[in-house]
């Protein structure tokens, strides 16, 4: 990588590389979530976000207690009402993905996320009169037209269960992507905790017995360790040295894989109009990201 552009004059270049990386290694890892969800064979999705969340929480615990050297109650008491919400949203948005995943193809999940930065610009607009410039209006647009191309061909069966959960994941990551940016100054780690055990305490309501196979076990443990746990510890660390548009493009590494695992490891054709709808909701994107990467400083020589 010989250039990269400095997000902002203040950040220095190696802080903006390394957080670009962490994102890129996020978006990584975030890709794995349908592959992980198809090897699973016996576990319903209440087992899977329960056991998910457990390896979730302890990925954060970890990551807390090697920051503060073993102290685990001063960042826990730093948690405020942002960080409680944030996790509720966060934590919700985990059983739409997992149940969306499992009635519809990896590739509607994950082009439906990908609209859930528009579903954020029109919360901001709502709720905190944040300004919404043309370029997002004409990519909301487009993303508009991409969702209702994907949703409008799967109106039948599990194919609209499915795409209603990952709307509704899309709009609670959204919702959650809105209340981090306005406590981006502070440490949201807590929100993931919150967000975990949000998720297990639910999910344990539901079931009724917790016995599960030790291969799905390790499956769902492995989701929450390193799909999620690990993966939410680089975004939320390298967000911090990325602007907002460029954090959309990075994470887009996450839209493009996840599709392609399944498609090779389990002949899970995405399908011609979830195809041609995904593309519209990335062009949707790629106007966005594009546009806003313009008003920063010249790429500079590492």
């Amino acid at each position: 990588m010989t250039q990269l552009a400095s997000p902002s004059a203040t950040i220095p270049n190696h802080l903006y590389r390394n957080g670009a990386i962490m994102v890129i290694m996020c978006g990584l890892l975030w890709s794995t979530a349908g592959v992980g969800v198809r090897y699973i064979s016996e576990a319903s999705g209440w087992h899977i976000v329960f056991f998910r969340s457990i390896g979730l929480i302890i990925t954060i615990f970890t990551v807390m207690a090697w920051r503060h050297k073993g102290d685990l109650i001063t960042p826990l008491k730093r948690t405020n009402k942002l960080s409680l919400l944030a996790g509720i949203f966060l934590g919700a948005s985990f059983f739409g993905n997992i149940f969306a995943l499992l009635h519809t193809s990896v590739a509607n999940v994950t082009f439906l996320l990908s609209s859930s930065p528009f579903i954020a610009a029109l919360l901001g607009w709502f709720i905190l009169g944040e300004r919404v410039k043309k370029r997002t209006w004409a990519a909301i647009a487009l993303t508009s037209v991409g969702v209702s191309v994907m949703v409008g061909n799967a109106l039948s069966g599990d194919g609209i269960i499915g795409m209603a959960f990952a709307l509704m994941m899309a709009v609670f990551y959204a919702a959650f992507s809105v209340i981090f940016r306005r406590g981006k100054g502070s440490d949201m780690l807590p929100a993931a905790v919150v967000g975990g055990l949000f998720s297990m305490l639910v999910a344990a309501v539901a079931i009724d017995d917790f016995a599960i196979s030790w291969v799905d076990l390790a499956i769902c443990l492995a989701l929450g360790v390193f799909q999620m746990g690990l993966a939410l510890v680089l975004f939320i660390s390298g967000s911090k040295h990325v602007s907002a548009a460029e954090l959309t493009l990075l994470t887009m590494l996450e839209v493009i894989l996840s599709p392609i695992w399944v498609w090779f490891l389990f002949n899970e054709h995405p399908g011609n109009w979830t195809l041609v709808g995904g593309s519209i909701i990335m062009l949707g994107v790629m106007v966005q990201a594009i546009g806003a990467r313009r008003r920063h400083p010249q790429p500079q020589v590492l």
